[in-house]
């Protein structure tokens, strides 16, 4: 799967990106005898490649890890550039599509959806892990939800026998978790498909209403992509950002519009016994007591390198509280959002910029959910819990939390990440309120389709990647029988 020495290549159906949505798509096509070329940007990796904790975030990931939203507050927003995508760095939970959300979209049916979700998630190991590998984050967690009486769950993920590693978001050393690259990219490849990794694409010609190639960058210099139809798959912020770049705004007012990321923090809690929570999958469990009103928890552990600096304190108190490492405990909340920010095209060398600014109903959400985690911690046994909200940062007792949620509010308060983005292409019957059709074909073109996140028409309030394999599924079968 090496980058290839041609300047020029033809095929009929010509992919770009290699994540959930891409990987899938070349697969089936593949499958269907169609003469299929895999364009990824990022490098491929093998198991035996995953080095420190540390190469992995700065080899794997868009930006060094660094993709930013601007906006009020700033969020980072991870995102994978390697062969396998974000697939290959994100903590493997998986989630059917919510039925009720299906429902919404209006244009095809969960049970027509339903069995490309079942065959995906066959193909990837999609299971419930056993408690065995959750280590001590779930251990604590189910001691304080039993004393509430909150349901906490083991959740599913896509792995194949996990050695408890921790290491899901920096590349998996031990080749465990059945990733992209691990698992449809091999599968396109045995059919036929030809793998170019460290290719570019950065433009498109374009021949009235019909795509005529791609052009890029490679190590080895320009190249040309000729093909019968094109599926771009880049993401729910390259893709929209490509198209933009290329004028289709005009066309599609709401290209780039209506995204949508899940805003997250996680709360930090310090016992007196040892936890050992970077052992084990770091997002095992899940609480979804509160998903009524929008809001999940799900497990989170990072890297010291990592949760230091996002912990309040300085000099000898943090100095301190690293020393404390293995006797803390985290755990993640994000909330389903009403927030929707846009998608615009790049410039000076950056393939696009997003805007998005926290609403005053996300900000209360997560507030919301900051406290239960901080009581569920209290519940514990928790000495302190660390907020990661600026005008309370600690609490130590119930009537703590009681202060912190009266406090006023403001969306800049808090140090936030963003995930799981989509809306940015959503498929639609109208093209002034859609971008690609429920064929996942770009309205107005004969032969450009996008199979990504982007085509998810709203925030869906689980991890979506089973959501865009599935449609991506069934895009790409769409497309093969069509063609």
């Amino acid at each position: 799967m090496c980058s290839a020495s041609h300047k020029q290549y033809d095929c009929q159906i010509a992919v770009v990106g290699s994540g959930a949505g891409g990987a899938v798509a070349a697969a089936a096509l593949a499958e269907a005898d169609k003469k299929v070329l895999l364009l990824e940007e990022g490098k491929a990796y093998a198991t035996e490649d995953h080095g420190s904790v540390l190469d992995g975030f700065v080899r794997m990931y868009r930006d060094a890890g660094a993709t930013l939203l601007l906006g009020r507050p700033p969020m980072t927003l991870p995102l994978g550039k390697t062969l396998g995508g974000t697939t290959a760095i994100n903590s493997s939970t998986c989630f059917r599509p919510p039925p009720e959300k299906v429902a919404r979209w209006k244009g095809l049916t969960y049970e027509e959806l339903l069995p490309f979700v079942e065959e995906v998630e066959a193909r990837i190991h999609s299971h419930v892990v056993s408690e065995d590998l959750l280590g001590g984050n779930w251990t604590v967690m189910k001691r304080g939800c039993d004393a509430l009486g909150i349901p906490i769950e083991p959740l599913f993920h896509n792995l194949k026998d996990c050695q408890k590693s921790g290491r899901c978001q920096f590349g998996c050393p031990v080749g465990a978790k059945q990733s992209m690259e691990r698992t449809y990219v091999p599968d396109a490849a045995a059919q036929g498909c030809e793998v170019l990794t460290q290719h570019r694409v950065e433009r498109m010609k374009l021949d009235g209403n019909r795509v005529l190639s791609l052009e890029g960058r490679s190590p080895h210099g320009s190249f040309r992509v000729k093909a019968e139809r094109f599926v771009l798959s880049m993401g729910a912020l390259p893709s929209p950002a490509f198209l933009l770049k290329h004028r289709f705004g005009r066309r599609l007012p709401r290209l780039g519009k209506g995204l949508q990321v899940h805003p997250a923090t996680r709360v930090v809690a310090l016992f007196d016994e040892v936890i050992d929570g970077h052992l084990g999958l770091p997002q095992g469990a899940g609480i979804d007591h509160w998903a009524y009103r929008g809001v999940r928890m799900e497990g989170i552990f990072l890297h010291p390198g990592f949760l230091y600096p996002m912990m309040p304190g300085c000099g000898y108190d943090l100095k301190e509280r690293i020393a404390q490492y293995r006797n803390l405990s985290a755990f993640g909340v994000f909330v389903e959002d009403s927030t929707r920010g846009r998608v615009l095209a790049g410039r000076f060398g950056y393939p696009f910029f997003a805007l998005y600014n926290l609403c005053s109903k996300d900000a209360q959400n997560l507030r919301f959910g900051i406290a239960r985690l901080t009581e569920i911690y209290l519940a514990a046994g928790a000495k302190t819990v660390f907020t990661g909200f600026a005008p309370c940062p600690t609490v130590d007792s119930n009537e703590e939390v009681e202060r912190f949620e009266s406090l006023p509010l403001k969306p800049i308060h808090f140090e936030l990440g963003a995930f799981h983005p989509v809306g940015t292409c959503p498929m639609g019957e109208d093209p002034r309120e859609s971008v690609v059709d429920w064929r996942l074909k770009v309205h107005g073109l004969e032969n450009l389709y996008v199979m990504d996140a982007s085509v998810i028409p709203e925030s869906l309030g689980v991890n979506p990647q089973i959501t865009i394999m599935s449609l991506a599924l069934r895009g790409a079968r769409s497309l093969a029988l069509s063609h």
